[in-house]
């Protein structure tokens, strides 16, 4: 069986309402509450979260998550496993099996041990284990340096997350990607742009007049100024340079 076919409709379906319904719903302390509800419901677990972690200082940031499918937690005390020097110790050493190639990529417990080496790690032995966890899997997401942002899961009980549940996340990473951004802007109240109006500014940026625009994009010379007149609207300025010196710099943050 390919990749492909692991996927029924109902998963891809799901995945594009979760990414749909995380464009209109609040930005939440670090995602929208909906992506949460969006991915328990496309891969269980007792416990999926968002943390953002600062190894620098050995604390975490902020973490936001939901419990058993749909009880909202946010943690911003630095408490739990995070509030040990342990813990940090023994996080860098439990991932040290993991090739750089990894990063950025789907990974669980299981892709790097056996059910016995894990027992004996420390990280497992001390913290993970008597808190009943059996089975974890995360997806890491671009951070500052010295700072992870991690998506993580966390099962108790039942079956270990399949190749399924990894394709699932890996196919969602690029837009989980893109709403975690968004919903960074919305928070600090910086106006947004659609897909294609970025595109659009990213041409002017570069010099292109409209109709250069246009002929690139495929489109008229009359739509171009309307993009560019919702770029305008949205970045409260009124000529193109201003939009550019306005909008640039956020695409890039």
């Amino acid at each position: 069986m390919s990749a492909a076919e692991w996927l029924t409709a109902d998963d891809l379906g799901s995945a594009l309402s979760l990414v749909e319904d995380g464009r209109y719903d609040g930005p939440g302390p670090i995602m929208p509450w909906s992506v949460f509800n969006g991915i328990a419901a496309l891969v269980p677990a007792e416990m999926v979260s968002f943390a953002n972690l600062d190894y620098a200082n050995l604390r975490n940031d902020l973490l936001q998550g939901i419990l058993d499918g749909s009880q909202p937690i946010v943690d911003e005390s630095n408490g739990g496993h995070a509030s040990h020097q342990e813990f940090w110790d023994y996080k860098r050493s439990f991932w040290a099996p993991a090739p750089p190639a990894s990063l950025g990529r789907v990974r669980r417990w299981s892709d790097f041990y056996t059910p016995r080496e894990l027992r004996e790690q420390p990280l497992y032995a001390e913290f993970f284990g008597p808190s009943g966890v059996k089975h974890f899997m995360s997806l890491g997401f671009p951070a500052l340096p010295g700072r992870t942002r991690t998506l993580l899961f966390f099962r108790t009980s039942g079956d270990d997350f399949n190749d399924r549940d990894k394709l699932l996340l890996q196919l969602l990473r690029p837009h989980l990607y893109e709403l975690d951004k968004e919903a960074d802007r919305r928070r600090q109240g910086l106006p947004t742009l659609t897909r294609r109006e970025w595109q659009v500014l990213e041409l002017v940026a570069q010099g292109y007049s409209n109709a250069d625009i246009g002929r690139l994009l495929f489109t008229s010379v009359s739509t171009v100024r309307k993009h560019l007149e919702h770029i305008f609207d949205h970045a409260g300025v009124r000529s193109r340079s201003a939009a550019v010196a306005r909008m640039m710099p956020l695409l890039h943050d």
